[in-house]
């Protein structure tokens, strides 16, 4: 199971002797002196309020606060400046190294599993079944049966007794509390950060790591992890021995002393990572492990007991279930994002079709070549119109303009790429698949002529507003293309050029102009007349061009625009 990836900032650099790495989310930073800095830099070159780091919808922007040294981007003194992958950053004497990236490749990258094998022998394990016999075990471990009375003992928890639960009615506490936390988690991340924020809050761990299991590799991936300290700035190394115990066996693994545990005192990677006494149990489900909780404790004293493994079981059970309502949760929204991702470009009947197909949803979306019909239009005379007009009529007038040009877009199921000042483009056969991509493009295109003709008619006493339209076909890449901040549904691909050159200068106004290409596809539904051939900046070939005249009535199925 693979979260949302979120997308994070990380600054890598080293202070005071000791390499660190700051995450940056979406709230914004401020590097200096002062105590009240989100990023603290005791430094002599670095100003009370040196920059600021703050996420908009192009990306993470640094901004310098009129530092006394300045702040250097790639060795540049900036103001503003866009932050990219790989830039370095330098405030003062400090030098820093930008990583932006998904959230949990970050983590990945600081989790290292040790495949060293060990021999087999004996080791405690608790087999995991319902939180009802947890319970029970809970009470033969502590002397006395669970009651429910019991959970007003809170006693046991917390900083108040480190060692974790010892009492079944501290067990009860803590299923209550924690499942009134991780279920009223929104995100998948967020349930994660919880889990974690009560293990640590509960047992006596100094390490601790999630991994779940995820189904497009086949394989459990860490998703987050943490120390005492918060996010450790290096890597954690944990046992895949003890792990994959954990998985296969289905039950929660306890490590007193693995330099004496007789089933892992030969595995030279658990004692090379120093590790005294670790815990592990899986993410349990109806049978099936999505994960696994792993803590461990490289202290030499107070090592993990049967008790603990039992409040790190019932976490795990309450995780489990955690992470599969989180996980449906994202899935709901995932799929809205997509409706309302897929409404930007196009009609609601396409978008139903899109998400009703096999593999339906942002895989339709993943970059690939498609044979598309690509048009470009563009009104005529309007800038000049438009120097003459207030800015609030001019935008109210191409308002309407657009909203009926993607009107015929949308009602031959085409894709609204972007508006372009005054002008727009669109293109046919992506997401969906259409063999008659030429001919619902050149269709949409007459519509658009003719819903235009329609708006200048009533406008009485104006000067009519005119329109050149291009439309070429052929082979192109489509799909998400652009940066991890920012992308968008769009084709490229010399056919998108030559489309663009079409309109612009071939096309006169009030005309159709297409392709070759476009006129061999549709030349049975369209009386079209042959033109000149043009050379088309950049190209050595010469395009041959058509006018489209008229329809030749064969019908073209349409979609109702509600």
């Amino acid at each position: 199971m693979k979260s949302d990836d979120r997308i994070i900032c990380r600054l890598r650099f080293t202070h005071d002797g000791r390499d660190r790495v700051f995450t940056i989310g979406e709230r914004p930073v401020v590097i200096g002196r002062a105590p009240d800095c989100e990023l603290l830099l005791q430094n002599e070159s670095i100003s009370r309020q040196h920059a600021r780091i703050a996420y908009d919808d192009e990306g993470w922007i640094l901004r310098d606060l009129g530092s006394k040294n300045g702040s250097r981007v790639n060795t540049f003194h900036v103001t503003d400046q866009l932050l990219r992958h790989g830039d370095r950053i330098d405030l003062g004497t400090i030098r820093m190294h930008v990583e932006i990236g998904p959230e949990s490749a970050a983590t990945r990258a600081r989790v290292v599993f040790d495949e060293k094998p060990s021999t087999p022998a004996h080791t405690e394990v608790l087999e995991l079944q319902g939180l009802d016999d947890l319970l029970q075990a809970a009470g033969d471990l502590t002397g006395r049966p669970p009651t429910f009375a019991d959970r007003g003992d809170l006693s046991g928890l917390g900083s108040e007794k480190p060692n974790g639960p010892e009492s079944s009615g501290e067990l009860l506490r803590l299923v209550s509390e924690s499942a009134e936390s991780l279920l009223s988690s929104n995100t998948l991340a967020e349930t994660l950060d919880r889990i974690l924020s009560l293990v640590f809050a509960n047992l006596p761990v100094e390490r601790g790591v999630i991994c779940l299991f995820d189904p497009s590799s086949n394989a459990i991936e860490p998703m987050a992890m943490r120390n005492r300290e918060g996010v450790p700035d290096s890597p954690i190394t944990i046992s895949s021995k003890i792990a994959g115990l954990a998985i296969d066996e289905k039950k929660a693994v306890l490590i007193k002393d693995t330099a004496l545990d007789e089933r892992f005192g030969g595995a030279e990677s658990v004692l090379m990572m120093n590790i005294h006494s670790a815990m592990c149990a899986p993410l349990l489900r109806d049978g099936n492990v999505s994960g696994y909780i792993y803590v461990d404790r490289q202290s030499t004293t107070d090592p993990f007991n049967m008790a603990q493994l039992q409040a790190l079981s019932i976490l795990a059970l309450l995780a489990a279930i955690a992470v599969e309502q989180a996980a449906l949760r994202e899935d709901i929204r995932r799929e809205q994002e997509r409706r309302m991702r897929l409404a930007r470009y196009s009609s609601p009947a396409v978008v139903e079709k899109i998400l009703e197909a096999p593999g339906a949803g942002m895989g339709a979306m993943v970059a690939d070549e498609s044979e598309v019909s690509i048009l470009f239009a563009d009104l005529t005379g309007f800038t000049t119109m438009a120097e003459r007009l207030p800015a609030s009529e001019v935008i109210l007038i191409l308002n309407q303009i657009f909203e009926r040009l993607t009107g015929a877009v949308f009602e031959m199921e085409g894709t609204l790429d972007k508006f372009r000042g005054d002008g727009m483009m669109a293109f046919f056969g992506a997401p969906l698949a259409m063999p008659d991509h030429a001919e619902r493009s050149i269709e949409a295109a007459l519509r658009m002529q003719e819903a235009l003709g329609a708006l200048n008619s009533a406008r009485d006493g104006v000067r009519p507003i005119q329109m050149r339209i291009g439309v070429n076909s052929g082979s192109v890449v489509v799909g998400d293309i652009g940066s991890p901040q920012r992308k968008d549904y769009t084709v490229i691909g010399d056919v998108v050029n030559i489309a663009s050159r079409l309109e612009s200068s071939v096309a006169k106004p009030g005309e159709v102009v297409i392709g070759e290409a476009t006129w061999l596809l549709a030349k049975h539904a369209f009386d079209c007349e042959r033109l000149e051939e043009v050379r088309i900046k950049g190209r050595q070939k010469t395009v041959q061009p058509y006018r489209v005249c008229a329809r030749l009535h064969i019908p073209i199925e349409t979609t109702r625009v509600l």
